[in-house]
C-alpha cells in the first residue's frame, strides 16, 4: 500500500530533526499528525516502512493487555480479536489505521469508567488524525455515557427514537449535505487511484435516502465475491462472509440476553457502517476502514451482553 511510505518519510523527518514534533502535530496534515504519534514511541528510527510496520504491531498488543486487564474481552471477543484477519493485516503495516482503532476503544473503555477526562484526550486524538471517525465515535461515546448503557442499557424505544430522529434529520440534510456526499465520494475516489468519470454520484434527494438506508449493509459487506478484483479481493470476500456470520451469531446471542444494551451498539454500527458506505466506493478502502468498528461492535456487544458463546445450547433451543 503506497500510503505507508507517507507515514514512513513523515517519522523520518521528525525523528532527524527536518520537521518539529509540536509542527508536525500542529500541521493540519493527517499523516504528519499521525506520524507525530509514531514519532514519539520509544523505538529504533524505521529503516523501512516495514520497520514502521511493527510500531503497530506493538499498538496491537499493548491493546490486547489492556482489553484484558479491563476484563473487556469474552471468549467470543478474545479470539475474534486474534483471529480477525482484516485486524491481523492493517495492524501489521505503516498506517494510521492502528493508532485509530486505539483509540477509539480507549474512549469507549474509559467512560465506561466514567474516567471522562482521559476519554476527551482520546477523542482529542481522534480528532487530530482522522476527524471523520471523531464525528461518529464522539456522538456514541457520549451517549454511552449518558445513559450508562454498560449498567442500564440504553432501552429499545430510545434507541427506536434516536433512529427515527436520525432519519428524518437525513431526510432534512438532504439538500446541503448531498453535494458534500458527492464531495467526498469522488474525492476518495480518486485518492484510491480510480478514474472520477467512472464514479456514480448520487443522483437526487430520493437516492440519497435510499442509498443512506443502504449503503451501511453493502458497505459492510464488500466486496462480494463477484466483485474481486483481485486475489486479496476474492480473500476479502470470503472474509466478509465469515465476519457477516459471526456478526449475526454474537447480535442474536447478545438479544437473548441484553436487548437493551444490544440496541445501542447496533445503533452504533448503523451509523458507522452509513456514513462510510455513503463517500466510500473502493473496496480496498471499505475493508480497511470497516475492520475497527467491526472490532469495537463485537468488543462491547460482547463484553456489556456477556455473549461468551456464539451458538444457543440444546436447551435453550428446545424451549
Amino acid at each position: 500500500m503506497p500510503d505507508q511510505i507517507q507515514y514512513w518519510i513523515g517519522v523520518n523527518a521528525i525523528r532527524s530533526g527536518n520537521l518539529g514534533l509540536v509542527e508536525a502535530l500542529l500541521s493540519g496534515g493527517n499523516v504528519s499528525q499521525a506520524s507525530a504519534l509514531f514519532a514519539v514511541m520509544p523505538f529504533p528510527t524505521p529503516v523501512s516502512p516495514i520497520s514502521l510496520g511493527f510500531y503497530n504491531t506493538f499498538i496491537y498488543i499493548v491493546l490486547f493487555f489492556i482489553l484484558y486487564a479491563k476484563r473487556v474481552f469474552t471468549k467470543v471477543s478474545l479470539w475474534t480479536y486474534l483471529l480477525f484477519p482484516s485486524m491481523a493485516l492493517y495492524t501489521a503495516l505503516s498506517l494510521r489505521e492502528t493508532l485509530i482503532l486505539f483509540f477509539m476503544i480507549l474512549a469507549v473503555i474509559y467512560v465506561r469508567e466514567s474516567k471522562i477526562f482521559k476519554s476527551i484526550l482520546c477523542m482529542a486524538l481522534i480528532y487530530i488524525i482522522k476527524f471523520q471517525n471523531f464525528f461518529i465515535v464522539g456522538p456514541v461515546v457520549l451517549l454511552y455515557f449518558i445513559f450508562d448503557v454498560a449498567r442500564k442499557g440504553m432501552g429499545l424505544t430510545k434507541a427506536l427514537t434516536i433512529g427515527v430522529i436520525g432519519f428524518v434529520s437525513l431526510l432534512a440534510s438532504a439538500p446541503i449535505a448531498l453535494p458534500l456526499v458527492n464531495k467526498f465520494r469522488v474525492a476518495m475516489f480518486v485518492e484510491d487511484g480510480g478514474d472520477p468519470k467512472k464514479i456514480k454520484l448520487i443522483s437526487g434527494i430520493g437516492d440519497f435516502v435510499i442509498q443512506g438506508l443502504t449503503s451501511g449493509f453493502y458497505f459492510l459487506s464488500k466486496p462480494l465475491p463477484w466483485e474481486a478484483a483481485s486475489a486479496l479481493q476474492l480473500i476479502q470476500s470470503f472474509e466478509n462472509l465469515l465476519v457477516l456470520i459471526i456478526l449475526f451469531l454474537v447480535t442474536r446471542q447478545a438479544w437473548i440476553k441484553s436487548p437493551d444494551r444490544l440496541a445501542f451498539w447496533l445503533l452504533f454500527l448503523v451509523l458507522s457502517m452509513s456514513v462510510y458506505g455513503l463517500v466510500v466506493a473502493n473496496y480496498g478502502t471499505a475493508v480497511r476502514y470497516r475492520y475497527a468498528f467491526v472490532m469495537m461492535y463485537v468488543l462491547f456487544v460482547c463484553a456489556d451482553c456477556n455473549v461468551e458463546k456464539l451458538f444457543l445450547k440444546k436447551s435453550n433451543i428446545a424451549r
